[in-house]
C-alpha cells in the first residue's frame, strides 16, 4: 500500500516512525546506568515537600492502567478542565480601593482599555465605596469585576444591587466573585460570618456568572504549605462551607453553582500545572460523595494568581520571569481566570510600568504563544499523568486525614493544619538558608550592581511588608547591610582567604563568598601559601568578615589565634564544618563555621550584632 494512502487509523497502528524499534523503561535503565557510570541511579531520585518521589525518569509503563488517561476535557469528573471549546481565561487585574473608590475605578476604566479582561477590587472599608461612580465608569453587565471584602460583604452586595436597581442595570448580568473568606483564614467561622456567607449566597444564587463563595488555598500557599497541603485543605475548607450552608437552609445545587476556589501558582512547574488537575478531580469525588448531580462539578470556578511565597524584594526583575512561568503552568491547568502580581509588589505601591507588564504577561501567553488555543496541552505526558495520579493519591489521604479529626474546622483549632504547614515551611526556609533550594537574585547569583532605591528600615518596620514569604530571611540580612552602607558610607567588608590548594577548601571558599555577596557585603576571596603571609596581609585589613579556608588542619589551628590581634576584631568563620572538634576551633579563635549546608541565619544573626554594636560605639 502507498504511503500517502494509508488511513489514519492504520498509520497510528503502525506507528509514526516504524523504523525506530519500542524502547522499554528497563532499556532507558540500563542506557541511564551505563551513561551515570559511578553515579547510583537512585541518587537522582528527587524527594519532595510533598513526600512524593520523583523519578529521573517516566516511561509508557509508568502510565499503564491509570483510569483517567482516556478521560476528555468537559466531561467528569472534570480532571482536564471544564471548557469545550478553547482554552480562555480572564486576565484580570487587582487594584486598591482607598477611600470612596474614584481612583481605583479610574484605574480600573484604563486598564480595561489596555487590555484586562477584568478587575478584582481590595475594598477595605466597602461604606466608603461610590457605587454609583462605579456603575457610571464601568459596565457590569459586560465586564468582570470581583470584590475582596475585610468584613459584611452582605452590606456591600446590597448596596451594589440597589445601585444597580436604581440605574435599572440587572443584577442577574454580573459576571465575578465575591471574596470573602473566614474559613481560610482563621480556621472557623463566627455566627455572624454564617450568617454574611448565607446572604451572600442569597444575593448571588440569580447570577448565573456571579460567585458568592470563594475558598482562597492562597492563605495556605503563601505561608509555605506544600501542594499536598493546598489541595487538601482547600478542599476540606469547601466542605465545611457545604456543610456550614446546607444546614442553615441553603440548597445544596446553590451552594455548588456559587463555588470558586482561588489558588496561587508557584515556581514548581509541573506540579503547578497538576495541581489544578487534581483540585478538579478530588472536588469531583466530592460532589458525588453529597449526591449531587455529576454537572454541578464542572461549575466549580477556579481563579488563579502568582504566587506570593516566592516573590522577591531583592533583584526584582526576577518577579518578572518567575510570574511568567508561574503564569503559564495556571494557563496549561485550565484556570478560569488568573491575575499576575507586579515585580515591585513587595516593597513598593505598583505604577504603570509594573502594572503594564503584569497585565501583558497574560496577553503574551495568549497572542503570541497560543496557549488559549489548546485544551490541557500537557495530556499524555508520562512525568504529567503519573503525578496526577501520586498527587491526587497524597492529597485525598490528607483530606481524608482532616475528616476524621471531624472536619477542617476541628483540625484547624487542634491545630494539626497550621502545625503540617508550619512543618513543612521550616524545612523550605532552612533548605533556602543553606542554599540548596534556590531563590535567583536573593540567596544565590546575587545582582552585584543592585542599588536599593528606598528605605530599608522603613520598608521592615511596614505593615505592608510581607514577612510570610519564602526570602524574607534573606532579605532582613540584606536590609541589615544596607543600614550598615548608609551609616558608615560604605558596605561592609568579607574577605575568604584560601591558605593552601586542596579543592574542597576552595568549594567552601566559593559558597562563603557567594553567600556575602547575597548578603550585600563587599566581598573579595584573596589566595596566600601560607598561614603566616595570610596572617600578616589580613591583621591590617579593614574587614569585618574573615573566612578561613585552609587545606591542612595545622593551618586552621594556626590561623585563628594569629588574628585575634586585629585591630578591627572581625568576625572569623572557618569554612569547613569542625563536627567534634567545635569546641577546640572555638578555643582558637573562630566564632562560626560555615559550609554547604549550615543554617546560614545564625551567622549572620552574630554579624550583624557585631556590626550593630560596632555602630552603636561610633555614636558614643
Amino acid at each position: 500500500m502507498n504511503e500517502s494512502n494509508m488511513t489514519d487509523e492504520q498509520q497510528h497502528a503502525q506507528g509514526l516512525f516504524p523504523e525506530f524499534k519500542p524502547v522499554t523503561a528497563a532499556d532507558w535503565e540500563q542506557k541511564t546506568r551505563k551513561d551515570l557510570r559511578d553515579t547510583p541511579l537512585e541518587s537522582l531520585t528527587w524527594h519532595t515537600y510533598e513526600g512524593i518521589d520523583i523519578k529521573p525518569y517516566y516511561a509508557a509503563e509508568d502510565i499503564a492502567g491509570l483510569p483517567f488517561l482516556q478521560q476528555k476535557p468537559g466531561n467528569f469528573p472534570f480532571l482536564r478542565g471544564n471548557k469545550t471549546g478553547d482554552n480562555s481565561w480572564l486576565n484580570i487585574q487587582k487594584i486598591k480601593v482607598e477611600g470612596d473608590g474614584r481612583s481605583a475605578v479610574d484605574k480600573a476604566a484604563d486598564a480595561l482599555r489596555r487590555g484586562a479582561d477584568g478587575i478584582h477590587f481590595l475594598i477595605q472599608q466597602h461604606e466608603l465605596v461610590n457605587l454609583g461612580y462605579l456603575i457610571d465608569h464601568i459596565d457590569l453587565s459586560k465586564h468582570t469585576v470581583s470584590y475582596t471584602l475585610q468584613e459584611q460583604p452582605e452590606s456591600f452586595l446590597s448596596g451594589l444591587y440597589a445601585a444597580l436597581k436604581k440605574k435599572r442595570v440587572s443584577h442577574r448580568n454580573l459576571h465575578g466573585f465575591v471574596n470573602y473568606d473566614p474559613m481560610t483564614g482563621k480556621g472557623a467561622l463566627t455566627h455572624d460570618e454564617n450568617q454574611s456567607i448565607t446572604q451572600v449566597l442569597d444575593l448571588t444564587k440569580d447570577s448565573s456568572d456571579f460567585y458568592g463563595i470563594t475558598v482562597a488555598g492562597t492563605n495556605f500557599s503563601s505561608i509555605g504549605a506544600s501542594v499536598t497541603q493546598e489541595i487538601a485543605y482547600t478542599i476540606s475548607a469547601a466542605v465545611a462551607y457545604v456543610d456550614r450552608l446546607t444546614k442553615a437552609g441553603e440548597q445544596l445545587s446553590s451552594v455548588l453553582r456559587n463555588m470558586q476556589f482561588s489558588m496561587a501558582a508557584g515556581t514548581n512547574y509541573f506540579f503547578e500545572v497538576v495541581k489544578l488537575r487534581v483540585i478538579r478531580l478530588l472536588w469531583a469525588a466530592v460532589v458525588e460523595a453529597y449526591q449531587a448531580e455529576p454537572a454541578f462539578a464542572g461549575k466549580l470556578r477556579i481563579h488563579s494568581s502568582t504566587s506570593s511565597w516566592f516573590q522577591t524584594t531583592l533583584d526584582p526583575y526576577v518577579n518578572m520571569l518567575r510570574v511568567t512561568t508561574e503564569a503559564m503552568s495556571a494557563v496549561m491547568a485550565g484556570c478560569d481566570s488568573l491575575t499576575v502580581e507586579p515585580f515591585d509588589s513587595t516593597f513598593d505601591k505598583p505604577g504603570e510600568f509594573s502594572e503594564r507588564i503584569a497585565r501583558n504577561v497574560s496577553i503574551i501567553l495568549k497572542e503570541e504563544a497560543y496557549l488559549d488555543k489548546a485544551l490541557d496541552p500537557a495530556a499524555g505526558s508520562y512525568y504529567l499523568e503519573s503525578l496526577t495520579k501520586g498527587l491526587a493519591s497524597s492529597a485525598w489521604e490528607l483530606f481524608k486525614d482532616v475528616e476524621v479529626q471531624g472536619g477542617f474546622e476541628a483540625a484547624y483549632e487542634s491545630g494539626f493544619i497550621l502545625g503540617s504547614i508550619t512543618e513543612v515551611s521550616r524545612r523550605k526556609f532552612r533548605n533556602i538558608a543553606t542554599g540548596s533550594d534556590v531563590l535567583v537574585g536573593t540567596n544565590k547569583y546575587p545582582n552585584p550592581k543592585e542599588k536599593i532605591d528606598f528605605d530599608p528600615e522603613a520598608l521592615i518596620q511596614s505593615a505592608d511588608f510581607d514577612t510570610t514569604r519564602a526570602a524574607y530571611p534573606t532579605e532582613v540580612m540584606r536590609m541589615a547591610t544596607e543600614l550598615h552602607l548608609r551609616k558608615r558610607k560604605r558596605r561592609p567588608k568579607a574577605v575568604v582567604a584560601v591558605i593552601g590548594q586542596a579543592l574542597q577548601r576552595h568549594v567552601n571558599a566559593t559558597f562563603a563568598q557567594e553567600f556575602f555577596s547575597c548578603a550585600g557585603f563587599d566581598t573579595t576571596v584573596e589566595q596566600f601559601d601560607s598561614v603566616e603571609v595570610a596572617s600578616d596581609r589580613l591583621t591590617h585589613a579593614a574587614a569585618e568578615v574573615v573566612v578561613v579556608s585552609a587545606s591542612e588542619n595545622a593551618y586552621v589551628n594556626e590561623f585563628g589565634p594569629r588574628l585575634r590581634n586585629h585591630h578591627a576584631k572581625p568576625t572569623i568563620i572557618l569554612a569547613d564544618d569542625p563536627q567534634q572538634m567545635k569546641a577546640e576551633m572555638v578555643a582558637n579563635g573562630y566564632d562560626d563555621f560555615m559550609f554547604e549546608g549550615c543554617d546560614m541565619s545564625t551567622i549572620m544573626e552574630l554579624i550583624h550584632k557585631k556590626l550593630h554594636g560596632a555602630e552603636g560605639d561610633d555614636n558614643a
